[in-house]
């Protein structure tokens, strides 16, 4: 257990008087997880303020306070003053862990989508080719042969938590780490203690504008990666030189290594996608790279776009940059043969195809809809729904394109939180009738999305497909402040069963 003053030094923070020195035995921003030899850390958050929250901690056995203004009363402990404690949680919680992450090869993914998806396919690279790897993502924490589910419903988690799994990490012998990275914890300073040695970087479109405030702000989020990594003499960026958006901007940056890549053999890239076969088995393609060609294969369960190819191409640059042999990243993205939520098929011995996805913005609900247009003789349908609380903007555009891109939209609950559900709803609903729908005909409003997947799957037909977009792998739903609990597979499953038993 490292000394305060220690602990302090290590994270750059001053402590300008002379006083207690006592033992810490954890770092804590939630009041209710102190104990005994806690530092808590007072921070200013979206609904509350830390900062009333400390005298909780005191009570709980926390032996001093790090906030960003004085205390009314002083306390019979150190209560330390910092400009910025979303900083200071970070300094002090990779000091506290003894930074684990420089002893690691960590490569950043990040982007609006297909972020899971390539850290995985990263994690199975690395592993086929010898090497003892980890994955962070939004949906698992894989370790070695460990596989634990996510159940936070964060993809980058607070720097505390993420410290202490980057430890465990080293801990079990693993060398080199995949993390999911948000922009969230971009712009919120979660990972500014994480020693990032590659940065990958999926397509950026704009998500979270609730946080940003607009798509540009969104980008200057993601930029921090690869500008922390071109900080390093051996920095890695691994880019998608087919994102109109974001590449003029990320290619500006210096980095010791630059690999480009592009799923479109029409756009100049270093690592490219040619004769691409997609089909429901999933995608088969030339992967040709600087290392040479060959002939790459992903079994991932119902994922039939071509642009998948590209989260492969990514995941094997930042696995041979940073020491995969080519031959064996190849092999290694074929061994994935699933990623929870993600284009996850249903499949009971029903006449119609059922998809789990967690799509939730417009641009990824395109590209998923797009897909299953492409492998569908009958209708597609669509359930779907927008987070209360997070990007109003988002809400009509996501209408508009269910309404575009399948033949029957049925607007339900996503996590409501303690927004008015029917308003979201409503919102949603206003794009898809502006963008053509009719109401109750092609567009139909079910709150209860255990109602609406009940209702999509009661009427498809023979040779349909059913979209379940949004929720994915999670594990609740959020209704005022409570997490219900919520299994998109398990829903998909009962209604499929009820259907199949009328």
């Amino acid at each position: 257990m490292p000394r305060l003053s220690v602990l302090l030094a290590d994270a750059g923070i001053t402590d300008p008087r002379d006083r207690a020195d006592p033992d810490v035995t954890r770092v804590d921003y939630d009041s209710r997880s102190c104990a005994p030899g806690s530092l808590f850390v007072a921070m200013r958050g979206f609904h509350h303020d830390g900062h009333a929250f400390a005298a909780d901690a005191l009570r709980r056995g926390a032996v001093a306070v790090v906030a960003e203004q004085a205390p009314e009363e002083p306390p019979d402990v150190p209560w330390l003053i910092a400009p910025d404690t979303h900083v200071a949680l970070s300094a002090l919680a990779a000091a506290f862990e003894g930074h684990p992450s420089r002893d690691l090869c960590v490569a950043g993914v990040t982007g609006t989508d297909g972020k899971t998806t390539t850290a995985t396919l990263l994690w199975a690279a690395w592993r086929a080719a010898g090497i003892r790897a980890a994955a962070l993502t939004t949906v698992d924490w894989r370790c070695g042969d460990d596989v634990i589910a996510n159940k936070t419903r964060q993809t980058t988690l607070e720097a505390p938590e993420l410290q202490q799994h980057l430890q465990r990490v080293r801990e079990s012998g693993c060398t080199h780490v995949a993390l999911e990275t948000s922009s969230h914890a971009l712009a919120l300073h979660r990972v500014d203690d994480v020693d990032y040695r590659c940065a990958i970087y999926t397509k950026v479109t704009s998500e979270h504008l609730d946080l940003h405030g607009g798509r540009d702000a969104y980008l200057a989020a993601k930029e921090l990666l690869l500008r922390g990594i071109s900080q390093h003499d051996d920095g890695i960026a691994v880019l998608d030189a087919a994102d109109d958006f974001a590449f003029p901007v990320l290619a500006s940056i210096p980095v010791a290594t630059r690999l480009t890549y592009s799923a479109d053999p029409s756009v100049a890239a270093d690592l490219v996608a040619e004769d691409v076969q997609v089909d429901a088995r999933g995608v088969r393609f030339i992967a040709r790279t600087p290392w040479g060609a060959a002939r790459a294969q992903l079994r991932l369960a119902g994922r039939f776009n071509a642009g998948n190819a590209g989260n492969a191409l990514a995941a094997l640059a930042g696995a041979v940059a940073t020491g995969a042999r080519f031959d064996d990243a190849v092999r290694g993205i074929d061994t994935l043969d699933r990623v929870p939520g993600r284009m996850e098929r249903v499949d009971l011995g029903q006449p119609f195809a059922v998809v789990v996805d967690y799509a939730h913005t417009a641009e990824s609900l395109e590209t998923v809809l797009r897909e299953l247009r492409a492998a569908t003789h009958g209708r597609v349908w669509v359930v779907f729904g927008s987070a209360g609380e997070r990007d109003r903007e988002k809400r009509p555009a996501m209408g508009a394109a269910a309404v575009r891109l399948a033949d029957v939209a049925v607007i339900t609950d996503e996590d409501p939180r303690q927004e008015d559900r029917l308003r979201i709803l409503e919102e949603i609903a206003a794009g898809a009738t502006a963008a053509g729908g009719a109401r109750g005909e092609n567009v139909i409003v079910v709150p209860d999305r255990t109602d609406a997947i009940q209702f999509a799957v009661a009427h498809a037909a023979p040779g349909d497909a059913v979209l379940l977009a949004g929720k994915g792998h999670e594990g609740s739903i959020i209704t005022g402040t409570e997490a219900q609990p919520w299994d998109e597979r398990a829903a998909a499953e009962a209604a499929i069963r009820s259907r199949l038993r009328d």
